[in-house]
C-alpha cells in the first residue's frame, strides 16, 4: 500500500515538473520569437499632466484619517 502510494507521489510530481518544463520552454521559446514585434505594442508615451498641490492633497488625506479615528473612537 506504502509503495502504491510512493508511485502515485512520484508520478503526479513528475507529471507537474514536466508540464512546468514545458510551460518554462514554450514562454521563453515565444519571447524570442515576438521580440521583433514587440515595438508594435507599445503605447505612445503622454504628455505628463500638471502636478496638483501636493499641500492640498495631504490636507484632505489627513482630515480623511482623522475623521475615520474619530469615528472609529466613538
Amino acid at each position: 500500500m506504502f509503495v502504491d502510494g510512493l508511485k502515485l507521489m512520484v508520478t503526479g510530481m513528475g507529471m507537474v515538473f514536466l508540464f512546468l518544463t514545458i510551460m518554462v520552454l514554450l514562454i521563453t521559446w515565444m519571447a524570442k520569437i515576438l521580440s521583433p514585434f514587440a515595438h508594435l505594442l507599445e503605447e505612445p508615451v503622454k504628455a505628463a499632466a500638471p502636478q496638483k498641490n501636493t499641500q492640498s492633497d495631504n490636507d484632505d488625506v489627513v482630515a480623511a484619517i482623522v475623521a475615520a479615528v474619530h469615528q472609529h473612537r466613538g
